[in-house]
């Protein structure tokens, strides 16, 4: 019986603006570049060495190059080859012919030592073949990677917030993967990835496929809103929303299938208005039922007055009344026997006549 041989992994807990994202994976390959594997390991667990030098825990991305990689800031040690091996034997172990979408790579080092930098792809690079030592992939915590690689950069494209390693060491099978920034529970047939670009369920160049999958991961969505878990239905709408984008087809090639995305798309703004609004992420319900208003002659009455109440909810949580008032009297003039919408309506008047008075009253002082 042949026994397979375990590759030894490890672990990268990023938060990024100090907000926890979650975890990133990676599985190491010993066989390949032993080297490099060990210098990794030791350098994610602190073994041995002063953590506050020589380990990746604290360790800031100090490059994003959408379409290229995410890359790791040296540690403020470097490491002489004399001490560590021979940095260009290092530099030269699995120089692969190709380097893959997530592949763990080393930064070559123009110097007489060991650098410590290393970077992940989130595309394929061919033009990396044979230059860059590959020794490992994500396994885990792709949604990770992808958050990073879409954060604000500047004209360097150095991160504008801080990407930080707050943890790091190995890892086995018996461990979490924290993850907040998606949802991978499978309720409603959701077994697709995060992101779009690296699902591989999906049957190439088939529309029906892809709709499947966005009416899979919407169910998914639903099933854990009225479960309660509210948060996870955003993630699974919000994961939705990006299906239904990337695979949107051609009114003139696909008619069938374009109204079919069209009504899914309603459906998700509808969808992440309100469970955006009762998370009160309300800079969030007014962008997705702006999205769906922006839609015009395909939303309907009934569509468009639940955006608008909802929007105008946001609108006067948000402390702009009359933003709020507009959204609200346009879902009235649809539905103007909705007691909701009345009773909501008679609110945000009630607030602006106050408002009124009370910068009357201040005003009154200088004058009176």
């Amino acid at each position: 019986m042949k026994i397979e041989s375990v590759q030894p992994k490890a672990y990268l807990d990023i938060s990024i603006d100090s907000r926890p994202i979650g975890r990133i994976v990676l599985e190491l390959y010993d066989q390949q570049a032993p080297l490099s594997t060990s210098q990794f390991l030791t350098l994610c667990r602190g073994e041995g060495i002063d953590v506050a030098s020589h380990s990746y825990q604290g360790a800031h991305f100090n490059k994003v190059i959408k379409n290229f990689m995410i890359q790791v800031q040296e540690t403020s040690e470097k490491t002489s080859c004399d001490q560590n091996g021979d940095a260009k034997a290092l530099q030269e172990e699995n120089l692969c012919e190709s380097c893959p979408t997530f592949s763990l790579c080393w930064v070559n080092s123009e110097s007489n030592h060991l650098s410590n930098q290393f970077f992940i792809t989130t595309f394929p690079q061919p033009h990396l073949a044979k230059k860059h030592t590959v020794f490992g992939h994500v396994i885990h915590g792709k949604s990770v990677v992808r958050e990073i690689e879409r954060v604000n950069t500047n004209s360097v494209y150095e991160p504008t917030i801080a990407v930080v390693i707050d943890a790091c060491g190995g890892w086995d099978d018996s461990m979490d993967v924290p993850i907040f920034n998606a949802s991978y529970d499978q309720a409603g047939g959701d077994v697709y990835e995060e992101y779009p670009d690296d699902d591989q369920t999906i049957e190439e160049d088939s529309t029906e496929s892809a709709y499947i999958a966005v009416e899979r991961i919407k169910e998914s969505g639903t099933i854990l809103f009225k479960g309660g878990d509210k948060n996870q239905a955003y993630l699974k709408w919000r994961k939705c929303l990006r299906y239904i984008v990337e695979f949107d087809p051609d009114q003139d090639q696909n008619p069938e299938y374009f109204t079919k995305f069209k009504d899914a798309k309603k459906k998700i703004y509808l969808n992440l208005s309100l469970v955006t609004l009762q998370l009160r992420q309300f800079a969030d319900t007014i962008k997705y039922c702006t999205f769906l208003l922006d839609m015009d002659e395909e939303v309907s009455e009934q569509e468009r007055a639940k955006a608008c109440f909802r929007r105008g909810s946001a609108y006067f949580e948000m402390n702009k009344l009359e933003s709020s008032l507009a959204d609200l009297k346009s879902a009235h003039n649809i539905l103007p026997h909705d007691e909701l919408i009345s009773k909501k309506m008679q609110g945000v008047e009630t607030a602006l006549e106050a408002k009124k008075q009370k910068e009357k009253s201040k005003y009154a002082k200088f004058f009176g």
